[in-house]
């Protein structure tokens, strides 16, 4: 799977540890760049990225005594202000606390862990969390990453087993039952501000654009949050716009993937400044975020409307400095942050390929490709061989071949198709070949509609025998002529 660059990912992925390592802080923590100030973010995300290179020993202890240390000192008051008070240094060192469970019963990990979880329950605001304590707005992107933060820590608990005592009192049964708690809050509060299309805005109760960051973030929230009990699941979803609706959590998090895939033009090649972060700059790399929310979602590693994302993480990778930058206006730079998000893309998509089976070389389908969106009308015009195809969302003008055009003019005529016998001896051409020639006309259509899987032409049975036929019914057909 060359477009997607695992080939070169395993060295990569050990230079990039190897790095982190060399350039590890004095404190046990690591900050945005190899030579910034230790921060609880960037040292969770490190953790990661060593997690995945399989590293532990003594620079993982002392990353995890770094975050046992600093959550607690972060959050305390301040008499000059500072952004102690933010949802996120919480969400990210309970997080980092837990990339190598093997450690959590340790006193210092699982007491920190434990007041995390009564920092949640003291600051949750209705429908989740805020961007800073004492605003009474819930940010997606907080209660997103609550919800992830809180989902590791249920499944770490579940993995000791129910009663087990813990360090500092308490036992694993009496904390699922608290964190469970507090997910399914955090749950309800992505799910109400999720739009009809399946997308999230970047902000909450405020009717602005979608946000490929935020779509993204969610649609993995869910998807951890929803794990444990199954695809199946009824959620409510969409109460800000007064139209909420019981779906399945996996029809969710599919529609988002969807939603994600169709628009990939707005993620795949950029890093998306996130407005809902007060005080600080804050980025997300949409283009590997994006990338693994869709292989969450069920998309194919090897869909072509990935392969600019991966091509941009291929370039991105800095062999001097051992390490992933990111893209910018005033230069690349290698980060921790870019290694984070470039390395949970490439683990995400080698998960995937284990799930699908895949080879090397395998195209094999996907569940976010199992129903390809269906068009509503299809417009054909005699000059310049041009189909016009609309669906719910938008329509599209594609000019075809004039064999491609035949075809899309014999079955528009013929409202229960025709047989490949018919098409063959109409279009002059062998009837093993009308299976190619459709393929191609659907093919067109596709990229047309930017890689959205869509198909004009369907199999039908005929009188005659196997045949075609347009997938729109006689009303949605206009007579060719020519073009408005």
């Amino acid at each position: 799977m060359r477009q997607i660059g695992l080939g070169s990912y395993d060295k990569r992925l050990a230079a990039s540890a190897r790095t982190l390592l060399e350039c590890q802080g004095f404190d046990g923590g690591w900050g945005l760049t190899l030579s910034s100030v230790s921060s609880i973010v960037n040292t969770s995300e490190v953790l990661a990225v060593l997690r995945a290179a399989r590293i532990g020993g003594t620079p993982v202890r002392s990353a995890l005594d770094f975050l046992a240390g600093s959550i607690k000192e972060h959050c305390r008051p301040r008499q000059k202000g500072g952004r102690g008070k933010n949802t996120r240094f919480v969400c990210f060192g309970l997080t980092g606390l837990l990339h190598y469970r093997e450690f959590f019963t340790q006193p210092h990990v699982c007491g920190t862990a434990a007041w995390c979880l009564d920092w949640l329950e003291e600051h949750q605001i209705g429908q989740g969390w805020p961007e800073v304590v004492g605003i009474d707005d819930a940010s997606l992107h907080q209660t997103a990453l609550a919800v992830l933060a809180l989902a590791r820590l249920r499944d770490v608990l579940d993995g000791l087993g129910p009663g087990l005592s813990l360090p500092g009192g308490g036992d694993t049964t009496a904390l699922v039952e608290r964190t469970s708690a507090l997910i399914e809050h955090g749950l309800a509060g992505l799910l109400y501000h999720r739009r009809p299309s399946g997308a999230w805005g970047w902000r909450t109760y405020i009717d602005t654009a979608p946000s490929p960051s935020k779509t993204a973030l969610c649609l993995l929230a869910i998807d951890a949050a929803t794990s444990r009990d199954g695809a199946d699941r009824v959620l409510e979803a969409g109460g800000v716009d007064g139209r909420p609706a019981g779906l399945p959590a996996r029809g969710i998090i599919t529609q988002a993937g969807q939603w994600l895939l169709k628009n990939h033009h707005r993620w795949e090649l950029f890093v998306e400044d996130d407005k809902d972060v007060q005080g600080t700059a804050w980025e997300h790399m949409a283009y590997a975020l994006g990338t693994q929310a869709v292989l969450r979602a069920g998309a194919n590693p090897n869909d072509q409307r990935l392969v600019k994302a991966w091509k941009l993480m291929d370039r991105l990778w800095d062999g001097q400095a051992g390490l992933w930058s990111e893209p910018g206006a005033s230069g690349r730079r290698a980060t921790i942050r870019a290694a984070y998000y470039s390395v949970c893309a490439y683990e995400e998509a080698r998960a995937r390929i284990v799930e699908l089976g895949m080879s090397e070389h395998d195209d094999a389908p996907t569940r976010l490709e199992a129903t390809p969106v269906l068009p509503r009308e299809i417009s054909l015009f005699s000059e310049g061989n041009q189909i016009v195809v609309s669906t719910a969302d938008a329509s599209v003008n594609c000019t075809l071949s004039e064999r491609l055009f035949d075809l899309a003019v014999l079955l528009h005529h013929e409202a229960e198709g025709l047989a490949v016998c018919q098409l063959a001896t109409a279009m002059h051409v062998a009837p093993t070949s009308i299976a190619k020639y459709v393929q191609r006309l659907n093919a067109a259509i596709s990229t047309s509609f930017g890689g959205v899987p869509i198909r004009v032409v369907i199999a039908c049975q005929t009188p005659e025998g196997s045949g075609y036929q347009l997938v729109v019914p006689t009303e949605g057909r206009k007579s060719p002529g020519r073009p408005a």
